[in-house]
């Protein structure tokens, strides 16, 4: 069993023949610079501002997406344009990486790729790696953005629809988190009534070839998963975790695999969780307080 859209993922070996061409746009989506400066994949740049990459007002990181002019300002920074080919990697098991990717493939950039196994994977095949601080000539015009709206799902259609049976919430957190003996800093420990949960760490294995790599599960390996949490894919998805970056991971993995309509709730916990008028469930009496830097 093969990936219906394998088109979103590639390789170690296919981008150190590519390193050299124009079209294709390497982003380094570490958690912050200092690793790019140790060393990074040659020609690639390193992805401004903060890896959750949210919208931000008065210099503050909100709980939502940057809206179309931010990320537009983003994206022509980094020198993409409409027919770049953007490959996505980080360190962190390309949580970070399909975070961007997400975002392009909302605003509709159609060529975005995810570099299996990451950071790890590219130095165990022993390919060259950079030191030098990349830089790229910014995009001839500010590309134009088509926004895929069908992809967000927000607070007031996820209250409207959580209970009906044609939608499903699928949690990504941890188990701690989903139970609610992790609250994560939020008002409230637990989850949504009835949302199904699969921690997003579960899609990965560790690599056979590059020591040290976690690799995508396979597709029949996934689809196990899928189906044993419950998820039924002729309905609408909707995933979620605490900031909408894990819950973009899993919605990666999910158009990998071809599910017709998922949707990511890009606010999450961070928003569901601290407010009065949302119903929550705990698997637990008192949850206790523990605070994690989670996404």
């Amino acid at each position: 069993m093969s990936f219906l859209n394998s088109q979103l993922i590639t390789t170690v070996h296919w981008l150190s023949k590519k390193l050299d061409d124009e079209k294709v746009v390497i982003i380094d989506c570490n958690w912050d610079a200092n690793a790019y400066k140790r060393a990074h994949i040659p020609g690639a740049l390193m992805r401004p501002g903060h890896p959750y990459i949210k919208s931000t007002g008065e210099g503050q990181a909100s709980r939502h997406l940057p809206d179309a002019d931010e990320f537009r300002t983003l994206v022509h920074s980094l020198g993409i344009e409409a027919d770049s080919t953007v490959i996505c990697y980080d360190d962190w098991q390309n949580h970070f990486a399909t975070r961007m990717w997400w975002l392009l493939r909302y605003y509709g950039f159609g060529d975005a790729r995810i570099l299996d196994g990451g950071w790890q994977a590219w130095v165990a095949a022993g390919l060259p790696i950079s030191f030098a601080i990349e830089s790229k000539a910014p995009a001839m015009a500010a590309p134009s953005l088509c926004e895929h709206g069908a992809k967000l799902a927000t607070l007031d259609q996820l209250l409207a629809n959580f209970r009906k049976h044609d939608w499903q919430i699928l949690d990504v957190r941890s188990d701690e988190e989903y139970s609610g003996a992790n609250r994560a800093g939020n008002a409230r420990g637990g989850h949504i009534p009835g949302a199904y949960h699969l921690e997003w760490k579960r899609m990965l294995r560790p690599s056979d070839e590059f020591e040290g790599a976690q690799v995508l599960q396979s597709a029949a390996d996934m689809e196990r998963l899928l189906n044993e949490t419950g998820i039924d894919r002729e309905r609408t998805i909707v995933v979620h975790c605490q900031a909408g970056v894990r819950a973009s991971f899993m919605a990666f993995c999910l158009e990998l695999l071809g599910y017709p309509e998922v949707k990511l709730y890009d606010a999450s916990m961070a928003e569901w969780a601290n407010l009065e008028k949302t119903p929550m469930e705990s698997l637990i009496a008192e949850p206790r307080e523990t605070v994690l830097r989670s996404a």
